[in-house]
């Protein structure tokens, strides 16, 4: 998932057809340390300390460019032209217990969204080396990965934007249309726990998973997911598969992540049902989690989907009966 099109929506490019953007400089070959967690370790960024208590220091707060609520950074290095502390996003399915994973920045040096982009591409470089900047459709890019770990740096110029996107931040800050916003993410994964290798190397697969073209975990897992998210390890099919452990003692996962889910851990089980509208209609079935985020609800994990907006009841049901747990078939509502 894409954090920036997350948050700001996506911006309407003039182009029919633009370059994807040049690939991210990889620093797998780098050593053993990894060092964009070095980097981020020396611009002070809290990376082993538990999200809670950075949140009982610093208290969340309305964020002074968008107005929602965050958790800035003001203990770490700033960037030159950083335009707010360093930030990390509030969110109620967000569990506490563990780093914050993800940071954002926001740079402005002059009214120039590509000058501002290259300046910061530049600073980072004089620790990790130059990454490509390029264009990547109604933007402009440039980023650095290792592991799982990456930088991103993204910057939409206003020549390239349509004339009628209307962002409320921008008019209450114009130095928004031009700034470079940064996108940090730290790699953390849990690796699996010997209980947890044990059940992954015994399930059998219920049920092939369509992911399309991108492999499983080339990037790290969201804060949201770090609860039942765990790292692939050598030996493991990477086939996108819903398995079950051999005793029934867990569901296992591969699609964009590889996620291993108690049973112990699941409330009930919950199938999504769409009718063909604007869309083409389908059912997901998702495991609802116990999680110790604020969000009473519970975390909700991808276990399958289906083109057929009924495709998925009878697999939902047999799953349900065979590890005894609650099925929610929900109301079929139109794919708008």
């Amino acid at each position: 998932m894409n954090i920036l099109r997350d948050l700001f929506g996506p911006k309407p490019k003039r182009a029919v057809s633009a370059p994807d953007g040049p690939p991210a400089r990889d620093l797998a070959g780098s050593g053993r340390e990894n060092p964009i967690t070095a980097l981020l370790t020396a611009w002070g960024l809290p990376l082993d300390e538990p999200r809670s208590a950075i949140e009982a220091r610093n208290g969340i707060v309305s964020d002074p460019i968008y107005n929602w609520p965050t958790l800035l950074l003001p203990e770490a290095e700033q960037l030159p032209g950083a335009m707010r502390p360093w930030a990390a996003y509030v969110h109620d399915r967000t569990p506490p217990q563990f780093p914050i994973s993800r940071f954002s920045g926001l740079v402005w040096l002059a009214d120039d969204a590509d000058f501002n982009l290259r300046c910061t591409a530049e600073h980072i470089a004089k620790t990790l080396g130059p990454a490509p900047i390029g264009r990547r459709w109604n933007t402009v890019v440039a980023a650095w990965t290792s592991d799982l770990a990456e930088i991103r740096l993204t910057a939409w110029p206003p020549h390239l934007q349509s004339d009628k996107l209307q962002n409320p931040a921008e008019e209450h800050n114009p130095r928004l249309r031009s700034a470079c916003h940064m996108e940090i993410a730290t790699g953390l994964c849990l690796t699996l726990s010997e209980v947890e290798r044990q059940w992954v190397s015994s399930s059998q697969r219920l049920r092939p998973l369509s992911i399309g073209g991108t492999p499983p975990q080339s990037s790290a897992p969201l804060e949201t997911q770090l609860e039942y998210a765990r790292r692939l390890e050598a030996g493991i099919s990477t086939e996108p598969r819903l398995s079950i452990a051999a005793g029934g003692e867990a569901l296992v996962v591969l699609s964009s992540q590889l996620y291993v889910i108690p049973r112990s851990a699941i409330r009930r089980l919950e199938v999504v049902r769409l009718t063909p509208a604007k869309g083409s209609g389908g059912a997901t079935l998702y495991a609802i989690c116990d999680s110790a985020a604020p969000n009473s609800e519970g975390q909700s994990l991808f276990l399958a989907a289906d083109p057929k907006t009924d495709g998925l009841n009878e697999f939902a049901q047999n799953l349900a009966d065979q590890i005894g747990c609650p099925l929610d078939i929900g109301p079929a509502f139109a794919d708008c």
